[in-house]
């Protein structure tokens, strides 16, 4: 991998409560570098929390809001706008920063774990690191199938380590856990300190339920495979579960670290590079690089076959209509005042105007004023994921769950709810989507298609890559292509980042593009077999 330079002291700007150092976190280093292990868990912790959402919250944001035809570029203050992700031009470049930094991540909570006599000493901050370790390992997995994991975090031990195959993986991430499950349901719960858990202040309980609701998740992307290997480590994880009667999350999974406008690393990582105004209170130029597609706009509004008829409210708060008439005065079509979104890949369209689209909306990020837009909480996972996980898991395996009709109108609740919305609106959409094939549960016979709709929704500005890689599993929903792509599909998967074949040439896979694109070649995922 590639040698990055995790700079704890930037972390700790945002944490009152850790004093940190400079930190290697890294597995291709030479003998010149070296690595800093004197951070204790209680100090680690927070400092990995925080480092792998900042992630989580921009570049895979914008990753799964593009795949997944919902954000494009503003073609008229920029020129050819998100042109890779709207050509396709998949290659070892492409959101390589997820690789980087979703490594230096796992990597902080891998020296968790293994803090000598971490079990004894420790075992709260041993079982939450594992927990986060499988949250984000999953999606590395999910997005590069085999990586490195066993040899990965030996540090300068193993510059070069081996590839490992992701079903192995995934068991072994199941079996942590449970390890960590274990842990926490004891009699006398491990202790871990409210200042060094930036998500659940150490509230044993809410570690519980988020790791429930994190194997549930793994065990659900597991739910197709014919290999027998793999259902059976799943079959025997899904019948060994030493805390399913705590259930899972009732409330969004947050994370807020002390965000704030004191200075830009302070800032909410989303609001910082997708909100409406910087730190100094002036346009944000992000804020300007993105508009709604037609796609979820025509969806939402009921402009869409597949919608006709029914208005989403949702859409009020995701996007701001006729955005940059509204901010600069920019003109709007005679026609087009209202809720209205551009065509992804267009590279101009003279026919219309900036002022005619929408932009991203007053939740999250349209708020005027940077120290409000700043302190925000980050979603880590939002009860709205959680709730339609638990509707997908009942219809796939309904012998252990069920309810799954209540779970998904649950989801459509809660997201209705976190848009700041009533629960008369979401029982009114409800009651009218539920006329639509794929979109409502009663009309639907294929009820999977009807929760990644949903899911599509529900996850878009705030969790995108989930509903991305669902999609790359069930197909759903139907997504249009953007216009001059140069492939027919979508990737299936990322090609591995340019660091691995310079540092780790002799393990790493060798793809080329049209590897990406297969659902049947040795590079897929492998729960797609």
């Amino acid at each position: 991998m590639k040698k990055i330079l995790y700079t704890s002291a930037v972390a700790a700007l945002l944490l009152s409560s850790a004093s940190c150092s400079n930190d290697f976190i890294d597995v291709n280093h030479n003998d010149n570098e070296v690595y800093n292990s004197e951070l204790s868990p209680k100090e680690r912790l927070a400092a990995a929390e925080t480092t792998l959402h900042a992630t989580h919250a921009t570049t895979l944001n914008q990753f799964g809001n593009l795949m997944m035809n919902a954000w494009t570029g503003n073609i008229y203050q920029y020129t050819a706008p998100f042109d890779d992700e709207m050509k396709m031009n998949v290659n070892s470049t492409f959101y390589n920063e997820i690789w980087d930094n979703y490594y230096i991540g796992i990597g902080n909570l891998q020296r968790i774990i293994d803090t000598p006599n971490a079990n004894a000493v420790y075992p709260g901050y041993v079982a939450a690191a594992k927990i986060m370790k499988a949250y984000y390992m999953q999606t590395i997995v999910d997005l590069y199938n085999d990586v490195p994991y066993s040899k990965a975090f030996n540090f300068q031990g193993n510059v070069t380590p081996k590839y490992d195959k992701g079903k192995d993986i995934y068991q072994a991430l199941l079996k942590e856990l449970d390890e960590a499950l274990v842990l926490f349901n004891t009699t006398t719960p491990p202790t871990i300190l409210a200042s060094s858990d930036v998500m659940f202040k150490g509230v044993t309980d809410d570690w519980i339920k988020f790791g429930n609701t994190v194997k549930l998740k793994m065990l659900v992307r597991l739910s197709g495979t014919t290999d027998s290997s793999v259902t059976a480590y799943r079959d025997s994880a899904m019948n060994t579960w030493p805390t399913l009667s705590k259930g899972f999350i009732t409330t969004s999974a947050i994370i807020n670290p002390g965000y704030s406008s004191a200075a830009t690393a302070q800032q909410n990582p989303l609001y910082r590079n997708f909100g409406l105004v910087d730190i100094s209170n002036q346009l944000n130029a992000n804020y300007r690089l993105v508009l709604a597609s037609a796609n979820i706009v025509d969806h939402m509004m009921g402009r869409a076959s597949l919608t006709s008829g029914v208005i989403d409210s949702r859409i009020q708060n995701m996007f701001r209509a006729n955005v940059w008439a509204v901010l600069e005065g920019a003109q709007i079509t005679s026609g087009f005042t209202g809720y209205y979104g551009l065509q992804q890949g267009l590279t101009s369209n003279s026919n219309n105007k900036g002022g005619d689209y929408a932009g991203l909306g007053a939740k999250q990020f349209l708020i005027t004023n940077s120290s409000d837009g700043s302190k925000q909480d980050g979603i880590v996972m939002s009860l709205a994921e959680a709730e339609l996980l638990q509707s997908e898991a009942a219809v796939l395996y309904p012998a252990k769950f069920s309810d799954g009709q209540t779970h998904f109108e649950a989801g459509i609740k809660a997201s209705f709810t976190f848009y700041g919305l009533s629960d008369a609106s979401a029982n009114t959409y409800i009651t009218n989507s539920n006329t639509k094939a794929n979109v409502g549960w009663g009309a639907s016979t294929n009820k999977i298609a009807a929760i990644q709709y949903q899911r599509w929704i529900a996850l878009t500005n705030i969790n995108p890559t989930e509903t991305f890689i669902s999609y790359t599993k069930t197909g759903f929903p139907d997504t249009p292509m953007p216009v001059g792509a140069t492939t027919a599909t979508r990737p299936v998967r990322l090609i591995y980042p340019q660091s691995e074949y310079v540092a780790n040439s002799a393990n790493v896979p060798n793809m080329i593009k049209i590897d990406a694109f297969s659902k049947t070649n040795q590079y897929a995922p492998f729960w797609l077999k």
